[in-house]
């Protein structure tokens, strides 16, 4: 069979699956019919176990398989389809959830990546969900319809004969174009940093229009900084005060934002319009796959963990009620004491807007 860009061959066989605490894993034990005679949690499966691998992408695999979430069009048999099968476990009355699950991508260290099955966590979501219905489930992919796309106010024509699909993948880290479109969206979305060096406040929106809403992404989620060959456009001194003539602003040129942003070419029925939502899209909303009505879900996801030190030394603007614009007429330490931390982190939790990230 293939995998993205390699191959495995393989017999199949038949076995139990588990997932209980021994998985890391809760298991709501009225949800099951007990149809099969296993324990809840349990379901008897068709998996490929392989006997040959291509060196490509395999080789660079820190695991030992692959746990497919497909529509069944991607499946060799219903039995290979976890969802499917699953959905003939759980009790009658949960069977409107039965094949659908939800993602939550962790943010940062102090957090864990999870999957939901046969429902998803409210608890992950900053907002209700907006769906988008799933292109040709024939196909087997979570694909879904893009109707345009837009960096700010500007919208690219690239989409304009209504073949732009996306397809909606947490084994993809970055966010993925197609090759034609790929110099014009980078350097729409190329910017100078901010005044500290980072990508995490102003920029270009990237936005995704899809059928009933818009996925957008800022540059904390698609960019990083990297230092350039420039020098800066005037000396980074922020604690003396500007002469009262002076009108010029600070800025940087030694660092600026890049976006990772990486190409894939494919043939019809998947391509040649195709972009990939990998993690960049994934880690800002949580997702849920409905595989009976084929949909997608998004909502933006909660992230709640604190900030660590150099994370809320980039908030220190927003926190000390100050704009970027008036940062070079104030005079500040250079090297924050442990009151400014302490105080900032006690900001932090009277500030609604600071306290999650969404």
């Amino acid at each position: 069979v293939e995998f993205g860009t390699g191959e495995a061959t393989g017999v199949v066989v038949e076995d139990i699956i588990c997932m209980d605490t021994r998985t890391n894993a809760f298991v709501d034990h009225s949800l099951w019919n007990g149809k099969d005679g296993l324990q809840p949690g349990c379901m008897r499966m068709h998996f490929l176990a392989a006997t040959d691998l291509s060196e490509e992408p395999f080789i660079k695999f820190g695991f030992d398989g692959v746990f497919g979430l497909s529509l069944e069009g991607l499946s060799q048999t219903p039995q290979h389809n976890l969802l499917s099968v699953m959905s003939h476990l759980i009790e009658d009355r949960h069977q409107c959830a039965s094949q659908s699950f939800g993602v939550f991508l962790a943010n940062n260290a102090q957090e864990e990546s999870d999957i939901a099955f046969g429902g998803w966590n409210e608890g992950h979501l900053l907002e209700e969900l907006s769906w988008a219905p799933v292109h040709d489930p024939s196909l087997g992919h979570w694909l879904i319809p893009i109707k345009s796309i837009r960096v700010d106010n500007d919208k690219f024509d690239f989409c304009n004969d209504g073949q732009c699909r996306a397809a909606v993948d947490t084994g993809t880290a970055l966010l993925s174009v197609p090759p034609k479109f790929f110099r014009e969206v980078f350097e729409e979305l190329r910017h100078e940093s901010d005044l500290a060096g980072h990508c995490q406040g102003h920029g270009p929106l990237l936005h995704f229009e899809l059928e009933d809403f818009t996925v957008t992404v800022s540059p904390k989620e698609y960019s990083a900084a990297r230092r350039t060959k420039k020098s800066l456009i005037r000396d980074p001194d922020f604690e003396e005060d500007p002469a009262a003539n002076d009108t010029k602003t600070f800025r940087r040129r030694d660092y600026r934002c890049f976006p990772l942003l990486m190409t894939l070419e494919l043939e019809e029925p998947l391509g040649p319009k195709l972009f990939i939502l990998g993690e960049t899209v994934l880690r800002k909303y949580y997702t849920v796959y409905d595989a009976r009505l084929k949909r997608i879900g998004f909502g933006r996801a909660v992230h709640s963990a604190a900030p660590s030190r150099d994370e809320l030394l980039v908030q220190v603007p927003e926190l000390d009620g100050i704009g970027l614009k008036e940062l070079h007429k104030k005079r500040r330490r250079t090297n924050p004491t442990m009151f400014d931390i302490f105080r900032w982190r006690q900001a932090l939790k009277v500030l609604p807007g600071l306290r999650k990230t969404p």
